[in-house]
């Protein structure tokens, strides 16, 4: 087994093994679980190396992964990864960066815990996306595609009745088929201010508009890089509380939403369809700062991101990539000729020119700009 392989291999293992801890006290089979892990791992590193009990596995949940992980051929930011907290819950760099490595360890058929384990613990990206989208890839409705997608990227929470109402009378997701299932807000993201059945409520992230993750007196996203972290201030008389932002973030600082009659989509469709859409959706403004330029987002049934084209008809083929390892992309170089990154991945770009030079890589802003000096002529030809 190779090193990448034998360490996606571990890293998937102990990231179920996590979620299984996590969750030991209701689920009667997480125990189960992390022991099966526990010969995962076993097999991946050979004999001698690694943990050998499920209570070795365990113990090494709550250290760096570098301490699990075979020794990588350059560093990673997954070696810094701690999969449980101080408390056995499970963290947030455990959804944010350690299932962005996962790997099938077993047929669906062959693996019991998908009956209860989350998605985003067993699958890939890839095969959440094409479980949500396969009946409009197979209707070949190009339209009902994108407004789809494009809702649950950017109404991935809400009043149910509100979201519903969105969905079939905004003309913005005309077209819009529900293609996710929306569930009741998870336990970890909502605050009870009293003991009434509607003293409870949420916080949208205000980037990505998912419910935060509450652990008075913190709230924040669980997706670091959108920098969502308040603190809550104290309510009273069955008043919910507010937040005040203590991140250097200059987003907005959100109002508490009731949990009753509210929903969101669930954690695998947040972050594999939500998070990485976006930056995708962000190309759009293009369109307002450079009047006369389209942008057709996921043509051909998501066969790249986006097409931008200029007034003069010159067009670039976009994939927007959002991954804590650069060498995901590099491995697997996306159809595009110009491939963006985020802002806050922007140290990966010299890496992945030089990784492939066939390619244009690029910041969103420096994208932006490359468009708007071609449509200004200012572009060296």
């Amino acid at each position: 087994m190779s090193t990448n392989r034998s360490r996606a291999t571990v890293a998937t293992a102990a990231l179920r093994a996590a979620v299984a801890w996590s969750r030991r006290q209701e689920e009667p089979r997480a125990w189960r679980e992390v022991a099966r892990m526990t010969g995962v791992i076993m097999q991946a590193r050979g004999p001698g190396v690694g943990p050998t009990t499920p209570a070795d596995l365990v113990a090494a949940l709550f250290r760096p992964l570098e301490k699990l992980l075979p020794e990588p051929a350059e560093p990673s930011e997954l070696d810094t990864v701690v999969l449980l907290t101080g408390d056995g819950d499970l963290s947030d760099a455990a959804i944010e960066i350690a299932c962005d490595y996962n790997q099938a360890l077993f047929g669906p058929d062959a693996d019991p815990a998908v009956e209860w384990l989350p998605r985003w613990a067993w699958q890939r990206s890839e095969q959440v996306e094409r479980q949500l989208f396969m009946s409009l890839v197979q209707d070949g409705d190009q339209t009902a595609y994108t407004a789809s997608r494009r809702f649950v990227v950017e109404q991935p929470a809400g009043d149910m009745r509100v979201l519903i109402d969105k969905r079939t009378s905004a003309a913005t997701y005309a077209g819009a088929r529900q293609v996710a299932e929306y569930v009741e807000i998870p336990k970890d993201r909502q605050f009870r201010f009293g003991s009434g059945a509607e003293e409870a409520c949420w916080w949208r992230c205000p980037v990505c508009q998912w419910p935060m993750r509450v652990q008075p007196p913190e709230v924040r996203c669980s997706y670091a890089p959108h920098g969502s972290r308040f603190r809550l201030l104290s309510g009273s008389g069955g008043v919910a509380p507010e937040l005040v932002r203590t991140s250097t973030s200059r987003t907005a600082v959100p109002e508490a939403q009731p949990v009753a009659g509210a929903r969101c989509v669930e954690p695998a469709v947040w972050r594999f369809i939500t998070v990485p859409g976006i930056p995708e959706v962000e190309l759009e403004r293009l369109e307002d700062q450079f009047p006369g330029t389209e942008v057709e987002l996921w043509p051909v049934k998501d066969t790249f991101d986006a097409l931008v084209t200029a007034p003069d008809g010159r067009r670039w083929t976009v994939d927007v990539k959002d991954h804590v390892d650069p060498r995901r992309i590099i491995d697997d170089p996306p159809a595009a000729q110009h491939i963006v990154v985020p802002k806050y991945r922007k140290g990966q770009v010299d890496q992945i020119r030089r990784q492939l030079p066939e390619k244009s890589v690029w910041t969103m802003n420096g994208f932006v700009r490359q468009v708007g000096d071609h449509i200004r002529g200012g572009e060296q030809q």
